[in-house]
């Protein structure tokens, strides 16, 4: 007798035994229970989380000779049996991968009329729904919305958007989820203690983690596990070839700690290696964001690496490097999948993240402008200038600008940024190199507010503009603090346009 591997022979015969999917079972059942289960359902999710399962033991419900508290299959029954083998003639499993067209969707429409054979319905099942051609979908539109009452139809599909949205309108919708982590290791250890195969946890948590939330795809990679004869974490990583996890580790170490001369080494080591660089970018990818989640959650998280150094390295690095790291390799693991030339993207990839250890963090720029604003170099004006015109402290241009940010900060935002006037005796002097705040709704709110603190007309002179040399750019004060605090320096100077 042939093998039957472990995806099939512990595969669920009732909704108690489903795993991880209790939102969609307690709707199903519910139904059944009442009776008003929908003659067409729609279950979507990634593969292996049970859609055709639950497929299956639906059809089991609705054709069951023994139900058990009106829902449950008693899996003993002939048409129980029947099912369970995949021979019942009354439940029909269709690919629709390879059973796409319009002249198979004809057939099974003529079909429907007839009665059931052996049960109490019939029921379609039909996979990969969405590769259904759109002529296929618009014939069958009819018969979904209203099939004969003994006929049932349960679409199975990994892409629901690629269905037309009038099918989707005729379902009633079932998401399959992910199951979770902590589930399919559960499951893993009671398939290993009936299988009387002893492994270790670390190893079982590197094949659920690798499973991805598909329970299907944990028991294909325990199945093989078991064939190799695995028993600890370092078997597994033999087993499989999954090098990749000490590997992603150690270049993340390299791309935290910025090294660029360590990650033009190790970009060699993979290509000499011969490794799917797609791939390793993928897990890289993925490995950044449980870092994130990680750095966010450090007390809800549990730090689970290869190599014993990384959990301080991750501890010493600020939440922005990581998130930093993470969104330039979501960016090139796109541009690496389309490119041409692979391995000269990959190190452009590496090389582009070591440098970021040139760019100062937030905190630290956000500090630096806060001294600058501090310095007050743009909003003050020369306390000799006050001195030379015998003006009193009280009526300074300075306390002026702070009246006026009291006032009103968009109007302070403006006239901060004025050249200091000319203070005399019978009037306040300013000389623009424009005429354009005159024509502003600002500037009668100017006057009025500088005529009446200082009790003296305002004068405006308009002088000739002339271009500032790049020499005078950078004797600025302003220019020369802002290049001071942020440890900066001038690479171009673009002229304004008129």
């Amino acid at each position: 007798m042939s093998y039957l591997v472990l995806a099939r022979r512990y595969r669920p015969k009732s909704f108690k035994e489903v795993i991880g999917q209790n939102h969609v079972v307690k709707t199903l059942t519910n139904a059944l229970k009442q009776q008003k289960l929908p003659h067409a359902l729609l279950f979507s999710g990634i593969k292996g989380t049970g859609k055709t399962t639950v497929a299956r033991i639906v059809a089991k419900a609705l054709n069951c000779k023994n139900l058990i508290d009106g829902y449950e299959p008693c899996n003993e029954c002939i048409n129980c049996l029947e099912i369970n083998k995949g021979i019942f003639v009354d439940v029909i499993e269709i690919d629709a991968a390879s059973n796409r067209g319009i002249d198979q969707i004809r057939e099974l429409i003529e079909n429907l009329k007839f009665a059931p054979a052996k049960g109490k319905a019939k029921v379609y099942i039909i996979d990969e729904a969405h590769m259904l051609t759109k002529e296929a979908s618009n014939a069958f539109l009819k018969s979904l919305e209203e099939p004969p009452s003994h006929v049932y139809f349960i679409l199975a599909t990994t892409e629901p958007n690629k269905l037309l949205p009038t099918i989707l309108s005729r379902c009633q919708r079932h998401e399959f989820r992910r199951i979770d982590f902590s589930l399919i290791m559960k499951y893993l250890k009671e398939v290993c203690k009936k299988e009387n195969y002893q492994i270790e946890d670390e190893a079982l948590e590197l094949i659920a983690k690798e499973a991805q939330g598909s329970l299907r795809d944990a028991l294909s990679l325990l199945d093989q596990a078991i064939a190799y004869g695995t028993k600890t974490k370092e078997d597994v990583i033999l087993a499989f070839g999954w090098h990749e996890a000490i590997l992603i580790e150690e270049l993340a170490a390299i791309l935290l700690e910025k090294d660029m001369k360590k990650a033009l080494e190790i970009a060699q080591k993979i290509y000499d290696q011969g490794i799917d660089l797609i791939y390793l970018m993928e897990k890289l990818t993925e490995f950044f964001r449980e870092l994130l989640i990680i750095k966010a959650f450090p007390k809800e998280i549990p730090f689970n690496f290869q190599t014993s150094f990384f959990r301080e390295l991750i501890l010493e690095n600020e939440m922005e490097d990581i998130f930093l790291v993470f969104q330039s390799l979501v960016k090139d693991l796109e541009i690496i999948k389309k490119s041409s030339y692979p391995q000269l993207q990959f190190e452009l990839s590496l090389l582009k993240i070591c440098e970021y250890g040139k760019l100062a963090p937030l905190k630290e720029i956000i500090e630096k402008l806060d001294q600058i604003s501090n310095s007050n170099f743009l909003f003050s004006t020369s306390s000799k200038l006050a001195e030379k015109i015998g003006e009193s402290k009280e009526k300074t241009w300075e306390n002026f600008l702070e009246e006026i940010k009291k006032e009103s900060l968009s109007l302070y935002g403006l006239i901060s940024m004025f050249p200091e006037p000319d203070i005399k005796e019978d009037e306040i002097c300013f000389k623009f190199i424009s005429s354009s705040f005159l024509e502003s709704s600002y500037f009668e709110i100017f006057k009025e507010k500088i005529e009446k603190y200082f009790n003296r007309p305002l004068k405006v002179e308009i002088e000739e503009k002339r271009d500032s040399t790049l020499e005078e750019v950078k004797e600025r004060p302003e220019v020369k603090t802002i290049l001071k605090t942020l440890s900066a320096k001038i690479a171009y100077i673009q002229p304004l346009k008129e």
